[in-house]
């Protein structure tokens, strides 16, 4: 199984002796290629450092055919030779439910399944009316009920559900046959159908039966060929996207009511249903489409409860039981895109129900979703144009809380990242994306892709290696190891967050409701560490003890307030709930208001008491002073001193003490805060993770509190790994940073071009550049020339002596090598662009290779919503020096 949570050990020394796991799965697109091209794709992925990978077999021609099976065989072999292990995207097609084919046809019994609607209305009195039901299904479908319901008004579509009559027995040879009542009436008839405008050569992911074809075909099938290899090499099979599917392509606002025809059924839900509903089970389907006063929220959550439910069962608890029986994980994500996590259509109604039974929680960046700066709610990416607020304060806690909350997780979340982004993508934006992901916990990562396929495949760039043809690769093997490290320091521990956010879908079934990431953003900007959990850990629906008192503890985390984002209605027993937990002593805070309805309830004479009880056992507060309110009733094991709102924290204990890991998500503005932690270690260390080194903080003890305070600063996009430990590292040098401004390198420079694949000798001249002139903007000159390849910038130096000597290549975006005297120095792809030299007595010959990405080349669609910044160097370099102790502090 995966090699993470080892307990007992010193995370801290195995990073730095390069010891520790494996983090890292990328995909591996299958298209039938040759082996040796195969091979070399996974020579370059092992060279990057990483030791898994998943692949997708999407492009494949032959899915669990005999070539699959030959080219799958070679990719086990190698995996078996280099000891890596090898994760499976579970279908021929995207999205999971596709089965290799299965329900394609028409044919299949069990193919996806829905519930729709037929209406028309009707003024009585009308005696032996008669209506041809039969019809109206067109022969495929088949008849749920046929209910006769009043209308509220003429000027309204509101129907009275008590008025409800089932007629359904009255239907006579496919004919209707009926008295009209007085009054505006609506004839409902409500018939399933494997017909509908959604994806009908899919599974029904509500029907076990149907999702146990999906596993007969390759869950059974793969193990069949490789149960040796099971829960060694062969670890995971992973689930990409699995949907409802009730509607087509990707409306990110599915919700019932009168815009969604057809929604989610099978046979085991109905059962559900009339199980809770009773001898209202007829009467509460038309309130699915149709307005239905009071009784509209209740009966939709009711209906998207058990759905959830319903799906969790036959879903991700079916294959998750099928994996942990056969050794393996079930693992994935869901489409999360703003806000669908808790809604209809291409995604699956409940982020936490969805996934509790995977082996990891998932989660999904692609397309754009998150760009450095475009936190605002309205975001265009290649989707949408909303919701940044979400992607960028929702998406990447959602995935990590559900990994600290869940115990068979054992703290561990993973993220699909870097995928569609185009050709602009560079390895200083996917350093950036990673940063962002696990500055807030996420701690496995599949990136997206390596792709054997002869370069330029245009399917969803980038591609990392691209049969040599990105010359970012060198610095994007770097990426990987840097990432490998931080996510083994920040694995096998607990995650120090002191509040809890409640996920809004349950409310959010019933009526309006504030976002989650409302609340959390205001937290986070205040670097308040929080977790999101769903209201069913309170219910006991879900295998996790909730203990309450002045702390709700879920397992090994310990939540000192929790906080309610508003919401139009609550369901009623997480209303009861909130009362017993506000009356044992948690501080509960209604961000926005106290909930103004109950749903889900039989008991609607007692609403207005509970709703009472409710309001009397937390405090209101709004958005602006919920970060103040929250602190005056946590006591979190690190604080920040004038951390400002882009600095993001994540406070995590292990064996090695306690590390934070601290990113400043700005794109302009330096942060200059301080870090003060309570906990018991005293020594404090900055660790770089791409260096793969310690230094030593100098550390402020303040004895009001007990405290620790050590300085952090932070670069624009810069990260960094703050620890406290008992006991320093051996040889740990004293952390300095740099000077921001300091000489230009005044030199006559050279500045020439090589394209890909090309020596020196290739290499084409630009520009002679003299002193007193600045470098060129070659925007235009790379588009051009279509240019992939390295700019190459050079000059003679002198230097009266053998000495170190800083230079920092200001406004820096990109990837970068710098030489001396033809020696290479270091790469630089990230902030704070400042590289060591060491210069020899007399001249020395600078050059710095700065390496574009494709996109001059390809000119691709994916990355015409990125604005880029040109290639090469803007500024010349400048010489700084380190900072001295007393001006650190």
């Amino acid at each position: 199984m995966v090699q993470n949570n080892r307990s007992g050990s010193d995370r801290l020394r195995e990073v730095l002796e390069e010891r520790g796991g494996n983090y890292i799965y990328p995909f591996l697109w299958m298209h039938g290629e040759p082996h040796d091209i195969l091979l070399q794709e996974m020579e370059k992925i092992r060279s990057c450092g990483v030791r898994g990978l998943c692949i997708e077999a999407r492009p494949h021609p032959d899915f669990a055919g005999p070539g699959w099976w030959k080219d799958m065989d070679f990719v086990m072999e190698y995996a078996r030779k280099f000891n890596m292990q090898v994760w499976l995207l579970d279908d021929d097609h995207f999205p999971t439910g596709h089965a290799n084919g299965a329900f394609s046809g028409g044919d299949n019994p069990l193919a996806n399944k829905f519930l729709t609607v037929w209406n028309t209305d009707v003024l009585g009195p009308v005696k032996n009316a008669s209506l041809p039901v039969e019809a109206v299904m067109e022969g495929e479908g088949q008849l749920l009920r046929t209910v006769l319901v009043k209308r509220k008004a003429q000027d309204s579509a509101e129907l009275e559900l008590e008025t409800a009559i089932d007629v359904t027995s009255l239907i006579n040879g496919g004919w209707l046959e009926t008295d009209i009542p007085d009054g505006l009436w609506r004839i409902m008839i409500f018939y399933t159908t494997h017909r509908g405008d959604g994806k009908l050569d899919y599974f029904n992911i509500l029907d076990s039966r149907s999702v146990k074809v999906l596993i007969d075909q390759v869950y059974e099938a793969h193990y069949e060929h490789y149960k040796d290899d099971f829960g060694t090499v062969f670890t995971g099979f992973f689930s990409d996207e699995p949907e409802f599917g009730n509607l087509p392509g990707y409306d990110f606002q599915a919700r019932l009511g009168r815009g969604m025809k057809y929604i989610p059924w099978s046979g085991e839900l109905e059962e559900r249903l009339k199980n809770r509903w009773g001898n209202s089970f007829y009467k509460y389907l038309p309130a699915l489409w149709n307005e239905a006063g009071d009784m509209t929220g209740s009966v939709r959550y009711e209906y998207m409860d058990e759905t959830t439910k319903q799906l969790a069962c036959s879903f991700s608890g079916q294959i998750g039981s099928w994996c942990r029986n056969h050794g393996v994980m079930h693992l994935g994500h869901i489409i999360e895109d703003d806000n669908s996590h808790g809604r209809l259509g291409c995604s699956t109604g409940h982020y936490f129900r969805s996934i509790w039974e995977m082996g990891m929680s998932g989660i999904d960046v692609v397309l754009q979703q998150v760009m450095p700066g475009m936190d605002q709610v309205i975001h265009q990416w290649v989707a949408s144009d909303r919701d940044g607020e979400f992607f960028h304060y929702g998406l990447g806690k959602m995935g990590s809380s559900l990994a600290h909350i869940d115990g068979k997780k054992a703290g561990n979340s993973l993220c699909e990242i870097f995928g569609a982004y185009g050709w602009q993508e560079s390895t200083a934006l996917m350093k950036w994306l990673a940063d962002h992901m696990m500055s807030r916990g996420i701690n496995h990562f599949v990136p997206h892709a390596f792709s054997p396929k002869e370069y330029p495949d245009p399917d969803c760039p980038p591609h990392f290696y691209a049969g040599g043809h990105h010359g970012q690769f060198h610095c994007f093997a770097m990426l990987m190891k840097y990432m490998n490290r931080i996510c083994h320091l920040f694995s096998g521990g607990t995650y120090a967050a002191r509040a809890a956010i409640f996920y809004h879908a349950d409310a959010g079934w019933a009526g309006k409701t504030m976002l989650f990431q409302k609340p959390l953003r205001a937290l986070m900007e205040h670097q308040i560490e929080a977790d999101i959990i769903p209201f069913d850990l309170m219910a006991g629906t879900m295998p996790v003890q909730a203990e309450y008192g002045r702390k709700l503890t879920i397992g090994s985390q310990r939540y000192e307030a929790v906080i309610v984002p508003f919401c139009e209605q609550i369901p009623d027993w997480a209303a009861e709930e909130l009362i017993r937990l506000g009356k044992a002593g948690c501080p509960v805070f209604f961000a926005g208001g106290v909930p103004e309805g109950i749903c889900g309830t039989k008991k609607r004479r007692d609403t207005d008491r509970i709703l009472k009880r409710l309001a009397e056992s937390g405090k209101e507060t709004d958005i602006e002073h919920l970060a103040e309110e929250t602190s005056a009733v946590i006591h979190p094991l690190a604080v920040c001193e004038n951390g400002g709102p882009a600095l993001r924290i994540y406070t995590y204990e292990s064996d090695y003490g306690c590390a934070v890991c601290c990113f400043n998500e700005s794109t302009s503005q330096k942060t200059d805060a301080r870090l003060v932690y309570y906990g018991s270690e005293w020594t404090a260390v900055r660790y770089n993770a791409m260096e793969n080194k310690v230094f030593m903080l100098p550390a402020e003890r303040r004895l009001r509190d007990n405290g620790v305070r050590v300085p952090l600063n932070l670069e624009p996009k810069e990260a960094c790994v703050i620890i406290f430990t008992e006991t320093e590292p051996d040889g740990c040098p004293v952390y300095l940073p740099y000077e921001e401004e300091g000489e230009e390198l005044q030199a006559v420079w050279k500045i020439s071009s090589r394209e890909i694949h090309r020596s020196c000798d290739g290499c084409q001249s630009i520009a002679w550049i003299d002193r007193g002139e600045e470098f060129p903007v070659l925007t235009g000159w790379a588009a051009a020339q279509k240019f992939n390849g390295t700019i190459i910038y050079e000059a003679e130096i002198d230097s009266s002596e053998r000495e170190k000597r800083y230079l920092r290549f200001p406004e820096a975006d990109g990837c970068m090598s710098i030489y001396v005297n033809e020696g290479l120095c270091g790469r630089l792809f990230s902030p704070p662009y400042v590289q060591e030299l060491e210069l020899e007595p007399g001249k020395n010959r600078i050059r710095i290779d700065v390496h574009t990405t494709p996109v001059y080349e390809s000119c691709d669609s994916w990355s015409a919503l990125s604005v880029l910044t040109p290639p090469g160097l803007v500024r010349k370099p400048v010489w700084v020096k380190l900072k001295k102790m007393n001006e650190s502090r």
